[in-house]
């Protein structure tokens, strides 16, 4: 992999986009390119340049199924919770 194809790839692999034998050749360039392994470093702090992050795109369907069932049961704790208080404070 040369160093403009890896500066390319750079986004896709913090988004998780990329394939595992496209991943392997990016850290075998990494483990030979010191302004890739830089920039990587770079932009996993945040410092890019153009923006804070990298543009990690929108998240995998099952994440986003975890975050809704999730969501749903931290909502379920909290009204639980409210309910035990409302008992607890009308009992004394």
């Amino acid at each position: 992999m040369d160093h403009a194809q890896a500066d390319s790839l750079l986004k896709d692999y913090f988004a998780g986009r990329l394939d595992r034998e496209t991943v392997r050749a990016l850290h075998g360039h990494f483990k030979e390119c010191q302004a890739c392994r830089s920039r990587m470093r770079l932009l996993k702090a945040g410092m890019d340049g153009e923006r804070l992050r990298p543009d990690l795109g929108p998240a995998a369907p099952e994440v986003q199924a975890q975050i809704v069932r999730n969501r749903d049961l931290l909502i379920k704790i909290l009204l639980l919770m409210l309910l035990a208080w409302f008992v607890w404070k009308f009992k004394h």
